[in-house]
């Protein structure tokens, strides 16, 4: 059994061997998400409340595979 890298961002999602190209594609979307959120400002929150909702709402938001 291999050890693999989780990609830490969009271009190492991109490079990655681990995804299909579309759960590559809504991965990217989702760390540009991440990147462009400001806690303080919740017109970057994409229609969220990240004060309540959990991490699996977000992740199905973004329709990420377990």
């Amino acid at each position: 059994m291999a050890v693999c890298k989780v990609p830490a961002n969009d271009m190492e999602a991109f490079k990655s061997s681990l995804m299909s190209l579309f759960e590559k594609k809504r991965v990217i979307g989702l760390y540009k998400f991440i990147n462009g959120c400001n806690f303080e400002d919740k017109s970057t929150w994409n229609k969220m409340d990240l004060e309540k909702d959990s991490m699996k709402k977000v992740f199905d938001h973004y329709g990420i595979e377990e």
